[in-house]
């Protein structure tokens, strides 16, 4: 048995189709190969766009990001320089170590400024607060009275911190030419960079802790 296609037997029932039918075939092969366009051209080059476009705005994002900070960066060094100098400052008047010499020696140099003799220096035992130290120490000085107050003046004024804590005074010689004898307590201050560690509580005796044997 032979099977064939007759493609004049085809063309012309194709022919006798109504129109109608005809163009609604034609409508629906063309959605077909629209759709079929649509998911395997258009759909992937959509998500292609939709994805440059996001990697866009990032690199928008990240170039005015860079650029505001080029153009402030001026500004920041100035802030840095002078945070710094700030720094050193504070560090000037809150030193990260006691520092015993230059201490004596500026409190020496109030003394010859204020024409104070100094007879006695003796820095005492550190003490850790929470994040310095005080370094209390003792003066023995003698002068005229009101030198006295111009070498108080002149410690507080200096660029370390140093606070004049106690004082007392002894007059001495004639009413003419008094002197003063004095004994002061001052205290200037060390940065801790680190806070002190708290001495841990004393452990209890366990056998205290037992009740006694009757």
């Amino acid at each position: 048995m032979k099977i064939g296609i007759d493609s004049k037997t085809i063309g012309k029932k194709i022919i006798k189709i109504p129109r109608i039918y005809k163009l609604i075939i034609i409508l629906v092969l063309n959605i077909i190969i629209f759709g079929l366009i649509f998911h395997f051209v258009l759909t992937p080059q959509f998500e292609t766009k939709n994805k440059l476009i996001a990697e866009y705005q990032k690199l928008q994002k990240d170039h005015e990001r860079l650029l505001a900070i080029k153009n402030n960066m001026e500004k920041y060094r100035k802030e840095y320089a002078a945070l710094q100098e700030k720094l050193r400052g504070m560090l000037r008047q809150l030193p990260e170590t006691k520092d015993i010499p230059n201490l004596l020696r500026n409190v020496t140099n109030v003394g010859d400024e204020t024409r104070l003799k100094l007879k006695f220096f003796e820095p005492k035992q550190l003490q850790n607060k929470d994040f310095y130290a005080e370094l209390p120490f003792e003066i023995k000085f003698s002068g005229p009275y009101h030198n006295v107050a111009y070498f108080f003046d002149g410690i507080r004024k200096l660029e370390r911190v140093i606070n004049i804590t106690s004082f007392s005074l002894v007059g001495t010689g004639p009413m003419t030419k008094t002197s003063i004898e004095g004994v002061c307590t001052a205290r200037a201050y060390v940065y801790l960079k680190e806070a002190p560690q708290k001495a841990p509580p004393p452990k209890k005796d366990d056998k205290s802790a037992q009740p006694a044997k009757k």
